[in-house]
């Protein structure tokens, strides 16, 4: 995939996701407001914002994991030259890839059985298949960020660009000695 599609793909999700958490927090705030200011309350509010948030979650994992923003355990990989690291990254995206697969999979199954039954949400009695459908569409996207990963680390490992400035953001590895791994 050509990088510019790539970037183009990740600031939609992004934009996308931002939008559906700011939904979330002004629906959350909307009946905190209710509640305490005018003693009144809404099922549908906290079931809204329940969905918006967790469907913004499910759309940023992808292009987040490509950032490398998620929370992670680096020491091994901080172990490696920077060879080595980009076949960490290979190995993670193929593990990644292959669970996101199966969650897909799953979740498909589960948007076709509830749209099948006819299954509505708690208060806010829209059909259930929709908001369970985005578990299938952000695995989706999740896999093929694994597989531009994976695409990104083999580019790299052929063009002997083991630099890790394509792997860590732009901070070069140095040994103690002072040299590059």
């Amino acid at each position: 995939m050509p990088t510019r599609l790539i970037t183009s793909l990740e600031k939609g999700l992004f934009a996308v996701a931002g939008v559906l958490l700011l939904g979330s927090v002004s629906l959350a705030f909307y009946a905190v407001v209710l509640r305490y200011g005018f003693n009144d309350s809404e099922e549908w509010i906290e079931e809204g914002a329940r969905y918006l948030a967790l469907t913004s979650a499910l759309l940023a994992v992808g292009p987040v994991l490509r950032a490398r923003g998620h929370v992670a355990l680096d020491i091994v990989p901080n172990m490696l030259n920077s060879r080595r690291r980009q076949f960490h990254r290979i190995a993670v995206g193929i593990v990644g890839g292959f669970i996101g697969t199966g969650i897909c999979f799953w979740g498909t199954q589960l948007a076709v059985r509830t749209y099948g039954f006819g299954m509505k949400t708690g208060s806010l009695q829209f059909p259930l298949w929709l908001p369970y459908s985005i578990i299938p569409l952000g695995t989706a996207f999740f896999v093929l960020f694994c597989v531009i990963e994976i695409c990104e680390a083999t580019v790299a490992l052929r063009s002997d660009r083991t630099d890790t400035a394509t792997v860590s953001g732009g901070i070069p590895d140095i040994d103690e000695a002072g040299g590059d791994r």
